[in-house]
């Protein structure tokens, strides 16, 4: 037999192995369940697995939902950008809860630490309007006894968490049940539709970013008020040269870590905000929000972690190519879902060595040629001028968003012309053990 989703050769494509055309299902799998059982998996997943930080405030159901549709769309392009961020939202509740527990507060929990990093306490002083506050902002204000600790419980966070339970579990079933089968399909060598490949790293991505995010509440439209006596004007003066600096979001600006050098999707965030003015938090200042895309572990990544990130998403990516050799429709297809793929892990590997090289070298970069000595990449991006941001990182996203589009759009078109194989259904008595 063949090897899976593979042909020993390719000149065109052998019309007697396909089916072409729509096929229905009275007997077994046809072209509607496949399209049905991925579009469904696939919006379950970008849907149910956002737990995005508090929006602006005023907007409104319409206007939270208009919010929530837009990053649904995102997690559709980018599912693996989405992991990556609730990676580092999950790191930096961990270094949150260290931090409190350092402090003599056990009772934070990663559940505070997340509330607070979504923007969910909002800090109200004497002399600034109200602004919010993160975790490290936070600890550095209660360790300075400039505010009380917040003494308030995973119940009181509770309340404003509008988690689904029902549709939570509706969407685990349906990528636990559609992995089973993509799996078992694999193990009986039956031909998987490139659509049903894509849908199956959706879900690898869905599964990753749900447990990042398990503590994270979801939904949530207003924050929690914490007063604090002293005034904002204090705190900067006793911080000394440090907070003498122009605050780009809050006051509590110079208490915020710079990113990480290692952070594998910290680069991205930025590129997205030259080209799109992606995720923008308001034109106020200070913010009334904080960015989803914004949230840095104040002790950095680590060597562990970034490790992760790389076998992610080169897993991610990865498999994609297990229909490297199957049939296609036309020979352009093949050739352009063979590129598209081949785009997207060469961009990764470029991604990473820009990482390596940069973190190397941004001190002396910046010394020569900016005159202002930095340590992050990041931070020597920002010092260019804006159109040498834009020049450098359009090109980048625009061939990244053609090879995704690609993938995805092939996946829709090649239901046209499936091989027959495609439509077999699974043997469940050979893959099911006798009893």
């Amino acid at each position: 037999m063949a090897p899976l989703n593979s042909t020993s050769t390719y000149n065109t494509p052998d019309t007697s192995s396909l089916a072409l055309g729509w096929v229905p299902q009275p007997k077994g799998r046809g072209t509607l369940s496949i399209l049905l059982s991925c579009v469904t998996t696939i919006f379950l997943c970008s849907w149910s697995v956002l737990c995005l930080n508090i929006p602006e405030p005023g907007r409104g159901r319409w206007g939270f939902l208009k919010y929530k549709l837009r990053w649904q769309l995102f997690a559709i392009f980018f599912p693996e950008v989405i992991t990556s961020m609730a990676a580092e939202q999950w790191e930096s509740a961990n270094q949150s809860v260290r931090c409190f527990k350092k402090l003599g507060y056990s009772e934070w929990t990663m559940r505070h630490a997340f509330f607070a990093d979504m923007g969910g306490f909002m800090l109200k002083s004497p002399d600034v309007p109200m602004f919010p506050v993160d975790s490290e902002q936070l600890a550095y204000l209660v360790e300075k006894n400039y505010l009380q600790y917040p003494a308030i419980d995973q119940e009181t966070i509770g309340d404003r968490n509008k988690a689904d339970g029902f549709a939570r579990l509706v969407t685990s079933v349906q990528i636990t049940w559609f992995f089973i089968q993509c799996l078992v399909r694999w193990s009986q060598r039956l031909v998987l539709s490139t659509l049903e490949i894509t849908t199956f790293a959706t879900i690898l991505a869905t599964l990753n970013s749900l447990f990042f995010w398990y503590h994270k509440p979801l939904d949530v439209e207003t924050p929690i008020i914490i007063s604090m006596e002293s005034r904002i004007a204090d705190v900067l003066v006793d911080a000394g040269d440090r907070a003498r600096k122009l605050y780009s979001r809050t006051p509590l600006d110079f208490i915020k870590s710079p990113p990480a050098s290692t952070s594998i999707v910290a680069p991205f965030w930025f590129g997205m905000g030259v080209v799109f003015d992606f995720d923008k938090e308001s034109n106020s200042r200070p913010v009334k929000r904080f960015g989803n895309c914004k949230t840095r572990p104040p002790a950095g990544i680590t060597a562990r972690e970034t490790i992760y990130g790389i076998l992610f998403e080169a897993v991610y990516f990865g498999v994609h190519l297990v229909s490297w050799n199957q049939v296609y429709p036309t020979q352009a297809e093949l050739h352009l879902w063979r590129i598209s793929n081949l785009v997207l892990l060469g961009l990764l590997g470029a991604y990473l060595v820009v990482i390596a090289v940069g973190k190397a070298s941004s001190r002396s970069f910046s010394r020569r040629w900016q005159k202002n000595e930095v340590g992050t990449p990041l931070e020597v991006a920002a010092q260019l001028p804006r159109w040498a941001q834009v020049i450098i990182h359009t090109p980048i996203l625009a061939i990244y968003l053609a090879a995704r589009s690609y993938i995805l759009l092939e996946g829709l078109i090649s239901l046209r012309s499936l091989p027959l194989n495609a439509y077999a259904d699974i043997n469940w008595p050979n893959f099911l053990p006798h009893v």
